[in-house]
């Protein structure tokens, strides 16, 4: 009798276990909201037969795309008009010879922009009404998505020739004075007066290189005598650096009619690239003889973005993920070392940038009493 007695408590005691067992997991099972996720596919597929869900989202997790800004210069050098007698005159050899036109790059910027990855699109079903009322409300409050475009646009700062040196138009032609005796019969008597007669003649251009060149010796000497105060009047301080400036003007209008003179188109040309899994990318194309340009060209002219990764290379980078998930899908990011080269060499390195594609995927569950939508997370289409 009491052996059956002690069974048949043993008994009991183990069924209000299971029973405590069963309850916790019930409870356990209700914390969690309904959810389930998938990679996107045909929506007839999901979700699972037999399960009803009250509301569904499709999102895509971020990638960052670099937005690319780059700064080119055409620079058109303008023979001078004397530059024949530069050396002779002023003694100036490092002059420009020829005229002729080529291109600089001058900069290379990115900036990391966070965009969706269309080949990390996902489907989230839910069962939960507060959290299908969630979605709701964010897909309705979302923006447009930010856009990025392979192309580039540009703006560009024209510059000109300086007046001076374009409208430049020596006059050609001088009035040079004759004196000679005349003679006159004034009074009955001849008598020889003293007399001159001007004339036009036409100026060599050496001639006129002279007078550019006398210009300049002039501008300097009345600098210094500004500067050396031997001025009869008591110039100011500002009014002095006022001349000083002017008669430097001066002086560079002339010499630029022996040197020649350079001018400078600039352009600023802004893309985006969207690099995938990390490998290197071919930027853009430049040389200086056609100057930027995004179609294909010679490898020795390509810019080429290198990613490397400063962490630990041997860790697995992408979870192969079962489905569904009963949680939310997300990628972090990870830190990645960004560099420009060209012809196999670094030009410019950009130093640090956090990246998604280095990241790996991760579930993120989903609790009744804390409720999370997908801002934040990825972009919901």
């Amino acid at each position: 009798m009491r052996l059956y007695i002690r069974y048949r408590n043993h008994k009991i005691r183990t069924m209000k276990k299971n029973v405590i067992t069963l309850i916790i997991c019930a409870l356990s099972f209700a914390a969690f909201a309904q959810v389930q996720v998938y990679p996107r596919t045909p929506l007839e597929s999901f979700p699972e037969k037999g399960v009803k869900y009250v509301g569904s989202v499709q999102y895509a997790l971020p990638t960052t795309a670099l937005k690319v800004t780059v700064s080119v210069s055409k620079v058109q050098e303008v023979r001078g008009y004397f530059a024949d007698y530069a050396e002779s005159l002023l003694g100036l050899t490092n002059i420009i010879q020829q005229n002729r036109t080529y291109y600089t790059l001058n900069s290379v910027d990115v900036e990391p922009v966070t965009t969706p990855d269309e080949s990390r699109i996902f489907t989230a079903y839910t069962s939960n009404v507060d959290l299908a009322k969630l979605w709701q409300e964010e897909g309705m409050a979302v923006s447009d998505v930010f856009a990025v475009t392979p192309l580039a646009t540009y703006t560009t700062h024209t510059a000109t020739l300086p007046d001076f040196f374009k409208n430049y138009a020596d006059i050609s032609y001088t009035q040079q004075s004759e004196a000679f005796v005349d003679t006159k019969i004034i009074d009955g008597v001849v008598t020889q007066v003293p007399a001159s007669h001007t004339k036009t003649v036409s100026k060599s251009f050496e001639s006129k290189a002279r007078e550019a060149a006398d210009a300049i010796v002039k501008s300097r000497k009345d600098q210094y005598n500004l500067a050396a105060g031997e001025q009869e009047t008591p110039y100011s301080g500002e009014a002095i650096q006022t001349m000083l400036a002017e008669l430097k003007s001066w002086e560079n209008n002339y010499m630029s009619l022996f040197t020649g003179i350079s001018i400078a188109d600039t352009t600023s040309y802004v893309f985006y690239v969207t690099p995938e899994n990390l490998s290197p990318v071919t930027a853009f194309y430049f040389n200086s003889t056609k100057g930027f340009s995004q179609d294909k060209g010679a490898n020795t002219d390509a810019y080429n973005l290198i990613f490397n990764r400063i962490y630990n290379k041997f860790i697995t980078e992408i979870v192969e993920l079962q489905y569904p998930q009963h949680g939310y899908i997300t990628r972090d990011t990870k830190p990645v070392q960004v560099s420009l080269t060209h012809a196999s060499a670094k030009v410019h390195d950009f130093g640090i940038i956090n990246m998604h594609q280095a990241g790996s995927l991760q579930i993120i569950p989903l609790y009744s009493k804390q409720l999370k939508g997908i801002k934040g997370i990825g972009f919901i289409f």
